[in-house]
């Protein structure tokens, strides 16, 4: 039915109130406007709308919001490993390449926004690692603290709830790891 035939059929109400959920899609050849070809895009995230009897407007499962992650916190699970623990970096895979926080995984957030949701075995053809439990804590960052904070939501949605986010994420990483000198002035000769 198309939206002009439900708007004349349905109350006003039923078509304000859409649950919408996260589904996987697996491979798919989506064209590249740029080049004129094809890219291969193995997974990527679609919406699908379902009917809501309720009144109320959908919302997120906001359960318990991501915990803050510090560099001191960061730098300390590093130095002592928690296996409970997985520090997450959602930058694509080039910028991880360029350098990342020692012991991290890359599961990039905007190319594959839907691979927490993919079975263990899809999961591990793609990524090359085994797919994080649900039992274990997930530690999100990116370059400035905006793709970890969505990643962080997407997690929860697809049914994680030990979950971190290291907002500062690369940027401040890099700030204390490597300091810029301090210059020095040149000192004025008195004559």
């Amino acid at each position: 039915m198309s939206f002009r035939a439900a708007r004349r059929t349905l109350p006003l109400q039923a078509l304000h109130t859409v649950r919408v959920a996260a589904i996987p899609l697996r491979h798919t050849l989506t064209p590249a406007l740029s080049t004129g070809r094809s890219s291969f895009s193995p997974y990527f995230l679609s919406v699908r709308a379902q009917s809501n009897d309720s009144k109320a407007p959908p919302k997120l499962s906001k359960e318990s919001p991501p915990k803050p992650y510090s560099y001191e916190d960061i730098k300390a699970l590093i130095t002592n490993p928690d296996p409970n623990k997985l520090i997450v970096d959602v930058r694509e895979p080039a910028e991880y390449k360029d350098g990342a926080i020692p012991t991290a995984v890359n599961i990039p957030y905007k190319s594959t926004p839907g691979a927490l949701d993919l079975s263990p075995e899809e999961f591990e053809e793609v990524f090359k690692f085994k797919k994080p439990s649900k039992d274990k804590e997930l530690i999100f960052y990116c370059l400035a603290g905006v793709r970890s904070t969505a990643a962080a939501d997407l997690a929860q949605i697809f049914g994680y709830t030990k979950l971190g986010n290291y907002k500062g994420s690369w940027e401040d990483w890099v700030a204390h790891e490597n300091p810029e000198p301090v210059a020095e002035e040149p000192e004025k000769k008195s004559e």
